[in-house]
């Protein structure tokens, strides 16, 4: 082997290297970003844990299921939003609910509207952070979805050896060779894998309007309900 033909050998041998050495950068740099979004839609479902408390807190505080209704009503919620997963709950940790919560208030009644009115005020608030965590985890599972895509096209390997057996000038790149079926299954596990998420892999949080927007309103209904 002449000075000319070690050349040719060496520069094969470092571009098989290079496709192998960014193939595993790549990958690795799409698992840590997996990773990283299964934090936030971890994060996401222990806000929306809490959100969920939040509702079940003011479903005791509000009283009855005619209330509630009559709540939801002004809300124009037609499902109620964990009240099902509330009623699951044993009555001694539906008193545990409210136990720490502040009152103020010169009298019951005012007590009364001014707790309905705080929780209200924070599942808003928090309804709020929510929808934009979801929003935040959506762009990044789509601009991940991206990544791979250009990722999977990239390192297609029936694609890198045809390239790398036409630059060897034979049939087969491994020891042996590859059938067609073979292959195939190399290709596939090569692959990286698109990611989803369901509605239930990420429930959107409840919308609801901000306690100015409808006060009076709320007011009328425990006036209602209200009882000494």
């Amino acid at each position: 082997m002449d000075e000319f033909d070690r050349a040719i050998e060496g520069l094969k041998i470092h571009i098989k290297k290079e496709i192998i050495d960014n193939y595993f950068a790549e990958r690795v740099y799409l698992e840590e970003d997996t990773a990283l979004l299964d934090e936030k839609v971890q994060a996401y479902r222990r806000d929306l844990d809490l959100l969920a408390r939040r509702y079940y807190a003011l479903y005791q505080a509000l009283g009855s299921e005619a209330a509630v209704g009559a709540v939801m009503e002004v809300l124009s919620l037609q499902a109620w939003p964990f009240y099902q997963e509330y009623r699951q709950i044993s009555p001694e940790a539906r008193e545990d609910l409210l136990k720490r919560r502040p009152r103020h208030g010169l009298t019951a009644r005012r007590c009364f509207y001014n707790l309905v009115f705080d929780l209200y005020e924070e599942i808003a608030q928090e309804s709020l952070k929510l929808r934009e965590q979801y929003d935040k985890i959506a762009v990044h599972l789509k601009l991940l979805n991206e990544d791979i895509d250009k990722f999977n096209m990239a390192f297609d390997f029936g694609l890198i050896a045809a390239q790398i057996e036409a630059m060897e000038g034979r049939q087969e790149i491994l020891y042996g060779g590859l059938q067609g079926g073979e292959r195939e299954e190399l290709s596939t596990r090569m692959r990286f894998k698109r990611r989803k998420l369901s509605e239930a892999d990420l429930p959107p949080a409840p919308e609801i309007p901000a306690l100015k927007d409808l006060k009076v309103r709320l007011k009328a209904v425990l006036e209602r309900f209200y009882r000494p």
